[in-house]
């Protein structure tokens, strides 16, 4: 079994981002506004050039880094000089995206206060949808 790691890396910015968008990225530290690490995800605001702010996430799709940025370049799809700038501070401050399995005690703790008919609602809306899931509700009712 091959064990691939899910540890935020700069050589691992640098290969998702590319050269230019990593250089660009690493003058762009000072312009990342906010920075916070969920359970599952780190969300940030970042200036841009143009002072507009740009809203970036960063998360793990199984082993791949994953970097969403609402830029014109992130917009496209691209690992941008934003999700660089974000990645960079994260290793400055001695964090790192979450793995994608980490335990999402948010969510936990936003369905422990929901009401009970608000929570068969949500779930009945995405079980009608999701065959697989209907399924496991199915026979958790046998249980």
């Amino acid at each position: 079994m091959t064990f691939v790691s899910t540890t935020l890396t700069t050589e691992l910015l640098l290969h998702r981002a590319g050269t230019k968008s990593y250089w660009r990225g690493l003058t762009y530290r000072d312009a990342v506004l906010s920075l916070r690490v969920y359970s599952r995800h780190v969300a940030a605001r970042v200036r841009g050039s143009d002072d507009a702010t740009y809203v970036v996430e960063l998360s793990w799709s199984g082993t791949h880094l994953v970097g969403a940025c609402s830029c014109p370049h992130g917009s496209e799809g691209f690992f941008c000089k934003h999700c660089v700038a974000v990645g960079l501070v994260l290793l400055d401050r001695g964090e790192t995206v979450p793995p994608p399995d980490a335990e999402d005690v948010e969510l936990k703790d936003v369905l422990r206060a929901l009401p009970p008919e608000v929570l068969r609602d949500l779930l009945y809306g995405c079980a009608a949808g999701d065959s697989a899931l209907r399924t496991r509700i199915m026979k958790a009712q046998q249980q």
